[in-house]
């Protein structure tokens, strides 16, 4: 009976420790751990379909300005696959955002995809090399290798081209905040001059102490927070 009473206090304190430990198990996540979960998650790899499925998400899970954010992105990898154009219409529309228009240069782009485009242009400047140098060993064929070097230096162009097309997506942002303020200076002391919506896609002039100069379709420009804007090309880690 001693003993019972000894070894008492002790298995009473192990049963509590089980207890609170089950209590800690079975309580329900907070507020932010389930709205965690719900965040459409990355699919593995850096791939235009990848990219695809995960806009998809974010568009279904009412997030635009990142759903639009990964169609662009994806765009730039496979730019000729007609879903990714679509869905990314479809969601600028539902934001009531005016459709982009595309200029001569990205409709070049669209003729084929980036990797078939690099290839081009140095198979081209192959052509073109080769051919300058054959002229001189060959006088008798001058005319066709001179046809030939033109054809090569034509291939060059294209990917010259479609690099001039590309170049302002490197300086371009997708806004993924609601109601973004812009203001005249990077600071929060001033009053907005205006606002963003999300999705909307901006360029970038600059950058200064978590702020991103940017400039708007219509021209307008300012300061906007870099928390709330995201690079369609994103910078290397």
């Amino acid at each position: 009976m001693t003993r019972l009473a000894a070894w008492g206090p002790l298995l009473a304190a192990l049963v509590f420790s089980a207890g609170s430990s089950d209590a800690q198990r079975t309580q329900p996540p907070s507020a932010a751990q389930a709205e965690a979960r719900q965040q459409p998650q990355a699919p593995a790899g850096y791939s235009a379909a990848a990219l695809y499925n995960l806009a998809n998400a974010y568009a279904r899970a009412g997030k635009p300005g990142l759903a639009v954010l990964n169609y662009e992105r994806a765009k730039l990898l496979d730019p000729q696959d007609p879903d990714i154009d679509a869905n990314l219409q479809r969601v600028r529309d539902a934001s009531g955002l005016r459709p982009v228009p595309a200029i001569g240069l990205e409709r070049l782009v669209r003729i084929a995809n980036p990797t078939a485009v690099s290839w081009m242009g140095v198979l081209g400047l192959m052509v073109a090399g080769l051919c300058m140098l054959a002229r001189e060993v060959t006088p008798a064929h001058r005319g066709k290798l001179l046809a030939a070097a033109l054809m090569g230096f034509c291939l060059v162009g294209v990917t010259l081209g479609s690099a001039l097309a590309v170049w302002p997506t490197l300086h371009e942002a997708v806004v993924v905040g609601h109601a973004v303020p812009v203001r005249v200076s990077p600071t929060l002391i001033e009053e907005p001059i205006f606002t963003l919506p999300e999705a909307e896609i901006v360029g970038v002039r600059g950058e200064h102490e978590g702020f991103m100069l940017i400039r708007t379709g219509a021209g307008r420009t300012g300061w906007a927070p870099q928390a709330n804007l995201a690079l369609i090309v994103p910078p290397r880690p």
